[in-house]
């Protein structure tokens, strides 16, 4: 899918969106609404269960403190109740005794005998009547709460105080100011109204069984929550949403798809003269085709590079041909000294040795001469030695260390019938610096040397090991004549002086152990270099 079809898609995709963000928006709406109406029918409910409750209160304070003070009275107690007509509230009031005749009455509206009769009066010492209650009479109806007067604690009640209070219009009225409905008496009170903005409550008589309903009456809204046609502010969102879409599909062709167009042609061309109308802008794009107009000029600019270093590798690969092999003509040059003049130098030297031995003991003359020709031998060794000291750096690169080992045991075994062994670790012995190698070779080469031709030594191992503490170890070690390491500089001759000298160079710590008769041990402990 290209560009173009994205942004159509993308427009699609805004366009349901904005349908769905109305769609949204509405059912959100009907939803709140929906919650709105059942948070009002419980506060409606609460409201209405607080008033009537609140309304009953002084009529129930009424009766408590009037059965107190009858009881008092009775007693022959300083106490009195007051006139029904002086409380508020209160249409009348009887006490009567638990037989059910009346003791004494205050009441207005003609209201001698209580509505309850006699003989139901009777049964609430056996079954009490609730509270409060509601009961009918000729003045209307009455809402009663109902008290005991009790004259001895623990005793049977004494009789009744009964206080009524008359359901009128204007207690009616008094009960739809405080809900803020209309209020009505039904005397149906099985009849349950559909309608959800009514609430209705049961009035009960004395024994819990419904006389009338209260029914409050709340004003329906306007219109029921619901989807409904779409008005004049949706249609209005969604026009809004129309005329953005356009606009912004309009702005993305000429703002985006052309300008990508022009940079996808300049960079299928590999040219810069589709960008023209865009280097004349200031926008972004117009930054990005400079930039593509300045990757041609470095593009061509860095192809003339690279032809240029092609040239320049060409003559430096011919070069670096002609240097490895100068580098190899020196390592073949070095391993023919090493298997050539050394060899056959030591060869007269080891010749001469068994012709001095052939000497008569008076020939002092030839044996001074013969002596004279090995110092001459053993000064060309040497000159040849640190001639090969130049080369052998080449020839170590060409061969691990412990080969070098081996090759140089092999060389000096071919001199001397002596037999050699070598213990190397690999692993250290890849972690040697070319300077360590060359110097650790330098090394056993003059201490095998000297104990083949001093020490007379049958066997020689060498050993490169680690140390506990990450150093490493070169030990020679020989089972020659030995010497006493105490005697002075012209007993011992050069060799040691030299090993010493190595040792600085390689940075190791040079100790010496020998015993006449019981052979000689080096050993050169240095640090190793650390990585790269």
């Amino acid at each position: 899918m290209n560009v173009r079809l994205k942004f159509v898609a993308l427009l699609g995709l805004m366009l349901l969106a904005f349908a769905g963000a109305l769609w949204g928006l509405r059912e959100m709406a009907r939803r709140a609404a929906v919650q709105d109406a059942a948070q009002l029918h419980r506060a409606r409910e609460q409201q209405l269960d607080h008033w009537l409750k609140a309304t009953g209160r002084s009529l129930r304070d009424f009766a408590r403190e009037g059965a107190g003070l009858a009881a008092q009275r009775l007693l022959r107690e300083d106490a009195s109740i007051p006139p029904a007509a002086e409380v508020p509230g209160i249409t009348a009031y009887w006490i009567v005794r638990r037989g059910g005749t009346v003791a004494r009455v205050a009441a207005d509206y003609g209201l001698v005998q209580p509505p309850i009769p006699a003989a139901k009066i009777a049964l609430w010492t056996a079954e009490p009547p609730p509270y409060r209650f509601f009961s009918e009479s000729d003045a209307g109806l009455l809402e009663l709460c109902v008290e005991p007067v009790v004259l001895d604690p623990g005793a049977p009640p004494w009789g009744w105080l009964l206080a009524a209070r008359r359901w009128d219009d204007a207690h009616l009225k008094v009960l739809s100011s405080l809900t803020e409905g209309r209020v009505t008496l039904d005397l149906h009170p099985a009849a349950t109204p559909a309608s959800e903005h009514v609430h209705t409550r049961l009035l009960p008589d004395w024994q819990g069984r419904p006389l009338r309903s209260l029914q409050v009456s709340y004003a329906a809204p306007g219109s029921e929550p619901g989807p409904g046609p779409i008005g004049a502010d949706a249609a209005m969102f969604f026009g809004f949403g129309l005329l953005l879409i356009a606009g912004l599909a309009l702005s993305l062709h000429c703002w985006v798809l052309q300008p990508l167009g022009r940079i996808g042609a300049s960079l299928a061309a590999g040219q810069p003269e589709p960008l023209a109308p865009l280097l004349r802008g200031r926008d972004e794009f117009a930054a990005t085709a400079r930039m593509l107009e300045a990757f041609f000029a470095q593009r061509d600019a860095l192809k003339r590079e690279i032809e240029e270093r092609r040239r320049v590798a060409a003559a430096l690969a011919a070069a670096e041909a002609d240097l490895r092999r100068t580098l190899e003509e020196r390592t073949r040059l070095g391993r023919d000294l090493h298997d050539g003049v050394i060899q056959a130098l030591y060869a007269t030297g080891m010749g001469l040795a068994g012709i001095r031995a052939l000497l008569r003991p008076g020939d002092t003359e030839a044996a001074e001469r013969l002596n004279q020709c090995r110092a001459t031998l053993n000064e060309i060794i040497r000159d040849v030695r640190n001639f090969i000291t130049g080369l052998e750096p080449e020839a170590l690169r060409q061969q691990t260390f412990t080969q070098a080992v081996h090759a140089l045991l092999e060389f000096m075994q071919s001199i001397s019938p002596a037999r050699t062994e070598a213990a190397i670790d690999e692993d250290l012995a890849a972690q040697l610096t070319l300077n360590q190698r060359a110097n650790a070779l330098h090394i056993m080469r003059e201490a095998v040397s000297n104990a083949l031709r001093h020490g007379a030594a049958e066997q020689i191992r060498v050993t490169l090991a680690r140390t506990p503490e990450g150093q490493a170890a070169l030990d020679i070690a020989d089972d020659g004549v030995g010497f006493n390491p105490e005697a002075g500089a012209t007993t011992r001759g050069r060799g040691l002086e030299n090993l010493a000298q190595r040792a600085t160079e390689l940075g190791a710590t040079f100790t010496l152990h020998s015993e006449p008769g019981a052979g000689t041990r080096l050993r050169f402990v240095f640090t190793l270099s650390p990585s790269p």
